[in-house]
């Protein structure tokens, strides 16, 4: 065993259902020692389906992931019919089906309301199910954590995959024959080197793989500011039920120039998302968000809140998904605004591509 990562499995917070095995190889085309075939920087979906993919082909991968867990913020929940697919020769579709959260007649359904949330002027999209008959499997909605969860369980199963949680990658150095990926154990500050035949960066639109491979993008920033909400009210969704079997709403309003503020369902009957652009200078200490919400309902409604973040919206794409023996994928190749779920099916391509 690798003694740097024996002593990780050491530090991995008494998680005693997680497997993490430091195993030595020989790169036959060098003969030199290595670590693992295939490190993946970032164990977030894309991560662990790329992961679960070359496992399944007997490639052994290393995972190296910041986060001990999935982080509870409700992103990335469309799943198309072709991710659907993919989750089926990964061995996880059912699994994947049994975790959803909000009843199958609701599927992946939407409607766009001009002015208020409760306006009388709305009309339907996001009809997802009309492509079914194209696919061999439906689409499906839960998410993101739950879809991590999912991933991550069919990993503990692959004999060829370690995992290292809690760990930062803080750099990458391709030296030709092999790759070496630094990590830094974030409650600890231990550090450690991993030698591979390839490293592929899967962590995220502010990559470090890629910036540490010198892999130049095209950005196109739109200069907002938009905020993510998570909230319950019991009282939303009893308004809501006017627009029955509908998950997501999209309030469209002239003076947001196209901008749309968007409510979506993360269960059913109580928790919901919102995000929409908000003005540069506005924090989670400065800004009454209940009152926001409220006026873009259209009605007073009870408000508890969860989480509020904020990021900056733009659109960004790679000019070379690889160098030499760097990879790049998901949002470390291309990143989308939240909506739709562009960015987790894509990415979910890129590792199956």
């Amino acid at each position: 065993m690798n003694p740097s990562i024996a002593t990780a499995q050491r530090h991995h917070h008494g998680a005693s259902d997680q497997r993490i095995q430091g195993r030595k190889a020989l790169d036959s085309n060098t003969d030199t020692v290595i670590d693992a075939q295939v490190v993946i920087v970032g164990g977030g979906p894309v991560g662990m389906g790329l992961a679960i993919d070359l496992g399944q082909r007997g490639v052994q991968c290393t995972i190296v992931e910041r986060h001990v867990n999935p982080q509870q913020v409700p992103k990335g929940q469309n799943l198309t019919q072709r991710t659907l697919e993919h989750f089926r020769v990964w061995g996880i579709e059912e699994q994947i089906r049994q975790a959803r959260i909000i009843p199958r007649e609701y599927g992946i359904k939407g409607l766009t309301t001009y002015g208020k949330l409760l306006s009388e002027y709305h009309y339907d999209w996001f009809q997802r199910d009309k492509v079914a008959k194209y696919y061999f499997t439906e689409n499906e909605r839960l998410p993101q954590y739950k879809t991590e969860a999912v991933l991550r369980e069919r990993v503990k199963e692959l004999q060829c995959v370690t995992t290292l949680l809690g760990w930062d990658c803080t750099g990458v150095l391709d030296s030709g024959d092999t790759v070496s990926v630094n990590a830094t154990h974030r409650d600890t500050g231990e550090r450690q080197q991993l030698r591979a035949c390839y490293v592929v960066g899967c962590d995220g639109s502010n990559s470090v793989v890629r910036t540490s491979a010198n892999i130049e993008q095209d950005s196109d920033d739109h200069d907002k500011r938009m905020v993510l909400l998570v909230f319950k009210s019991k009282q939303l969704h009893a308004l809501l039920e006017r627009y029955p079997g509908k998950s997501y709403f999209n309030v469209i309003n002239p003076e947001l120039d196209g901008y749309w503020q968007f409510f979506g369902r993360v269960d059913f009957g109580e928790t919901f998302f919102f995000h929409a652009p908000v003005e540069s200078d506005v924090t989670a200490s400065n800004h009454d968000f209940s009152a926001m919400l409220c006026d873009i309902v259209g009605e007073q409604i009870n408000i508890e809140f969860e989480h509020i973040g904020f990021w900056d919206l733009r659109i960004a794409t790679a000019k070379s998904y690889s160098k030499g023996r760097v990879f790049i994928a998901g949002d470390a190749a291309h990143s989308h605004p939240p909506y739709g779920g562009f960015g987790i099916n894509t990415g979910f391509e890129d590792a199956r591509n």
